[in-house]
């Protein structure tokens, strides 16, 4: 795709372009864990540590994918 280039209307400038972080599973992956976290509590404390131990794996891997992207 080509992007075109529109002339600037005076007064304004253009902003430089965002890098956007690459596409991961880690925030649903997270979102599960909290989930199998507080189904736990009604249920199984079982299925919290399950629940716990998804959180912080896959809060440790969000956060090295955030870092590893930053560099």
């Amino acid at each position: 795709m080509s992007e075109e280039r529109r002339p600037v209307p005076a007064g304004w400038t253009v902003l430089p372009t965002e890098r956007l972080p690459a596409p991961t599973a880690s925030p649903v992956l997270f979102a599960f864990g909290v989930t199998l976290l507080a189904w736990g509590i009604v249920s199984l404390f079982v299925v919290s540590l399950i629940g716990a131990v998804v959180v912080v794996v896959s809060l440790l891997h969000w956060i090295g994918e955030i870092a590893h992207d930053a560099e």
